[in-house]
């Protein structure tokens, strides 16, 4: 079966999801869990970094030290 539509009639748009998959949920939930986890551990053992150590976050297009992902 063929569908014609003569003028301006137009096939209704599909509307895209507006909530996130499951697997983006859960790798979220896993993130903000590690970030929370990491930092627990740094306040645990804050004593022991320099005076002039920062807890910033930065991005920048030099290399990991580790590697990375």
């Amino acid at each position: 079966m063929v569908a014609v539509t003569y003028g301006g009639a137009a096939a209704p748009a599909v509307a895209e999801a507006k909530t996130k998959g499951f697997f983006a949920r859960v790798l979220d939930a896993i993130v903000e869990t590690q970030t929370k986890r990491a930092q627990r551990e740094l306040s645990l053992h804050r004593h022991l970094l320099p005076p002039d150590f920062k807890f910033e976050r930065t991005r920048s297009d030099e290399p990991e030290p580790f590697g990375g992902w």
